[in-house]
């Protein structure tokens, strides 16, 4: 079972803002982004709500509720069809708005949500976790750096392959994990975040992205680099076919004025690496000069984007047909993801990883750390960002004082100490004023420097809680969870007047708690509740609670 609650619920300080806060933030993405849009749904997820259409008319947006509108706003977590594109399934907010040309569809969520649904559209079913996490880190370092493409469009990020594809909806666990282990973790290079690039398939060979484009002069992404990884993985070869007729309407729908009828195209100008970079089209009429990279949109666009894979082939007429040949998936620059899943296979981590395709940069949350670190407590792990500063002692001690209490734990805990209450509130999803989370087996818990104020029972409640959620059955209470945590962690306030509330607001005000005062009250009361029951009956009877369930007899006794 998943414990979603929160055992201690205290004011946090201020958050510390900057560039450490810059690893965490709201993403404002349009969606669909390269197809036209005129009807939707949007269906509340997970609510008893009539599903919103939004049709687009010539003069705004009509939906079923029989309002005419410029604009929608929606909160929340929805799942929005259109036509017979995927469905996009997430919270956040989002907005519908008219356009000349149809609807416009932004969603605005946090940027680790963000990550998950590009990890989600990028990463192979059977990926290994050291290549989810260096792609992870590699599609926040983009969408970090680059949050604001489309600022003067109104919104940041675009959903196609000019910025990245993205999978909205449900993500393997081991996607999820891969995003929540490298929270925050970008690439830096002298202080500043790098410039990070990904392509499919290299061919065995990457690409200098000053040769796909010109301004990109980093010099991690400035060498032609021998990629033998990719080439164990798949030779990555393809073939297309295509009618020199259907190239002739191709390039008048461009504008282009190239020969008509086309007798031959050839490449006349590669690069170092072997791409073509400029072709030349021959036939009726004045020879005429193509980028290679125009090619491939523009024949991409009309034919499928799967037509021509990169930049690098060889091209022959045979007859009526251009027949090319070519290697490799993408651009080719930067991290190989056909590379990396191979060299993951192989067993390197993460970090040889992206040290292969970006030599000189590292990872971390900031440039001023050494990225997410494991360290070895006993019986459980920590995951920090700097190292040791005296949790691994409190948590030994905690963890030994919670196993001796309900005997030894089924699992090794994981407790990740999150480096910023941004990240925290990110990764957990729980607002910014409390302390720690606890989800089955791992604990989250907010940075130091808000948690100087807080009881030294904190790491002891999160033990509690894992101990709890392993031993509690599916029919077990929430407040019977968190009132046995509390009671087993804490003197309990006998002085808690239990006629005031029911025990089904008891579990609302644990599960979705007002404010911070509301959450420590029903905390409160769920203590005085279980103390009764360890009073009454025993803690061996109540341990029967947590696995089975607690009685309706037993229940109606707490109040008398």
């Amino acid at each position: 079972m998943i414990c979603r609650y929160l055992c201690v619920a205290l004011l946090a300080a201020t958050p510390l803002w900057g560039a450490v806060a810059e690893s965490g933030r709201e993403l404002t993405v349009e969606l669909w982004a390269a197809r036209p849009l005129t009807h939707l749904t949007a269906t509340p997820v997970n609510a008893p709500r009539t599903p919103l259409a939004v049709e687009w008319v010539s003069d705004g947006l009509r939906t079923s509720t029989g309002a005419k509108v410029k604009q929608l706003t929606l909160s929340g977590n929805y799942r929005l069809q259109a036509g017979d594109e995927p469905e996009a399934v997430a919270a956040g907010r989002w907005t519908i708005a008219w356009r000349r040309d149809g609807l416009r569809v932004l969603l605005t969520l946090p940027s680790e949500d963000y990550v998950v649904a590009a990890l989600n559209g990028e990463a192979a079913p059977d990926e290994p976790m050291a290549s989810l996490k260096a792609m992870a880190i590699s599609i926040r370092s983009f969408a970090l750096m680059h949050a604001d493409r489309h600022h003067a469009e109104g919104f940041g990020l675009c959903d196609s392959t000019h910025c990245q594809a993205l999978r909205l909806g449900h993500a393997r666990p081991e996607v999820e994990r891969a995003v929540r282990e490298t929270a925050g973790e970008t690439l830096w290079f002298g202080g500043r975040r790098a410039h990070v690039y990904y392509t499919q398939h290299c061919g065995g060979m990457s690409e200098p992205a000053q040769d796909v484009w010109p301004a990109e002069r980093a010099s991690y992404l400035s060498a032609h680099h021998a990629d033998p990884y990719c080439l164990r993985r798949s030779p990555a070869v393809w073939h297309a076919q295509i009618a020199l007729s259907r190239l002739s309407t191709i390039f008048a729908a461009q504008g282009w004025h190239t020969p008509s009828p086309i007798d031959a195209i050839r490449v006349t100008k590669r690069s170092v690496g072997g791409r073509a970079e400029l072709l030349e089209v021959t036939g009726r009429g004045t020879p005429a000069r193509l980028s290679a990279s125009s090619f491939r949109f523009a024949v991409d666009r009309a034919l499928g984007w799967n037509q021509l894979r990169s930049d690098w082939y060889e091209l022959t007429v045979s007859g009526s047909s251009l027949e090319i040949a070519g290697r490799g998936y993408g651009h080719g620059v930067g991290l190989c993801q056909a590379g990396a899943y191979e060299m993951a296979r192989e067993g390197h981590s993460e970090l040889e990883i992206l040290a292969f395709y970006f030599p000189g940069t590292f990872a971390g949350v900031t440039p001023a750390d050494h990225g997410w670190q494991q360290l070895a407590g006993a019986g459980w792990t920590l995951l920090t960002t700097h190292g040791d500063d005296g949790l691994l002692a409190e948590g030994n001690s905690a963890f030994a004082r919670a196993q001796s209490i309900l005997g030894h734990s089924a699992v090794a805990p994981m407790v990740q100490e999150l480096p910023t209450t941004e990240l925290f509130r990110q990764v957990t999803n729980q607002p910014g004023w409390m302390l720690a989370s606890t989800r089955g087996g791992t604990v989250f818990l907010q940075p130091a420097s808000v948690r100087q104020n807080n009881p030294n029972s904190l790491l002891l409640h999160e033990f509690l809680h894992v101990l709890v959620e392993q031993e509690a059955g599916e029919k077990a209470p929430l407040w019977l969870r968190e009132g046995l945590v509390e009671t087993l962690a804490s003197p309990v306030d006998d002085k808690v007047d239990m006629d005031l509330v029911s025990v089904s607001e008891v579990n609302g005000a644990l599960a979705h708690p007002a404010n911070a005062a509301a959450s420590r009250n029903a905390h409160r009361v769920a203590a005085r509740m279980t103390a009764l029951l360890c009073a009454r009956y025993g803690m061996p009877a109540v341990r029967a609670f947590l696995r089975n369930g607690v009685p309706p007899d037993v229940i109606k006794t707490l109040g008398s």
